[in-house]
């Protein structure tokens, strides 16, 4: 019994052992509070690419003020995405070390998890360090201890970059046609209903019209092919020139899917989103209050 308890007391040392090692790496340096891990601006990324095992290489391309996803396929990306992955250019390390030769497995960087370029710089990201919630990244011949957090970004896969906004940003909206009605601005700037309904007021058409021009779905997916039960088009301005962007009603019901034609993606909404998107009728009117004095049967 005291040999086995004796053998269980070195195992530990040993292993405390090789946790020291890794944490205070032969060779490790540490580097001005602030250091950033490139030599990049975020403004001077104008390519990403992203890699992860055999997934088809993810490729962003910023095109004016906007990014787009130009392979696998072609589309708008998502703002918020892009912005995680360039805070990688910028991202403060305050530690790096040169790896032994053959020693990139023991830091998961010999077949990397996920590769991110930034423009020509390469960002690999292997494991975890065994003691703090840093991620090994190695960028050129140097591995560095980046914070965990940075990890989700690199993994991002084809479904996150894609953008949720159901119409490019700051889209001006000139028309909408539904099945049933139409809308379309006037000469003043006001809406104008198709047919008519008397009780519909200016302010809840401009409701219906944001939500259409804010709305971002749950999730987006390449598109099934599955047949619309409903078209709609929505015309919006783009450079100066009236675009018509179709849309098809997939269903309503448990979610609302929208297929939209020629990006030839779905986007997933919940129930109740498809009532503010696809129904413009009157608000209700409100209860009706008793006279002061008078009672019910009086």
């Amino acid at each position: 019994m005291k040999k086995r308890w004796l053998l269980n007391l070195a195992l530990i040392a040993l292993l405390a052992t090789l946790s020291l090692v890794a944490f205070y790496q032969p060779g490790q340096k540490k580097e001005p509070a602030g250091t950033p891990l490139t030599e990049l601006t975020t403004d001077s990324v104008q390519r990403i690419r992203l890699q992860r095992g055999r997934q088809p290489e993810i490729v962003l391309e910023k095109s004016g003020e906007q990014w787009r996803m130009t392979a696998p396929r072609v589309a708008r990306a998502s703002e918020y995405r892009v912005r995680e992955l360039l805070r990688l250019a910028t991202t403060p390390v305050q530690t790096h070390f040169t790896p032994a030769a053959g020693a990139l497995g023991t830091y998961g960087l010999e077949a990397p998890g996920s590769t991110v370029w930034l423009n020509d710089t390469a960002l690999r990201f292997g494991g975890m360090h065994p003691l703090e919630n840093n991620v090994y990244v190695l960028s050129g011949q140097k591995v560095w201890l980046v914070p965990g957090a940075h990890l989700r970004a690199a993994q991002s896969g084809l479904e996150d970059l894609l953008s949720p906004n159901l119409l490019d940003d700051q889209a001006k909206i000139q028309a909408l046609r539904f099945p049933g009605f139409s809308l379309k601005q006037n000469e003043q700037g006001a809406w104008v209903r198709t047919p008519e309904l008397k009780t519909l007021s200016s302010d809840r058409v401009n409701r219906f019209v944001e939500e259409w021009r804010l709305a971002r779905a749950l999730l987006v997916a390449p598109a099934a092919g599955k047949a619309a039960r409903e078209r709609v088009t929505i015309t919006i301005l783009r450079h100066d020139k009236p675009v018509a962007i179709e849309f098809g009603v997939i269903t309503r019901k448990p979610e609302l899917v929208l297929v939209r034609y020629d990006e030839k993606l779905e986007y997933h909404f919940p129930e109740d989103v498809g009532a503010r998107l696809l129904d413009l009728q009157p608000d209700p009117e409100p209860p009706a209050t008793a006279e002061p004095g008078r009672e019910k049967g009086n």
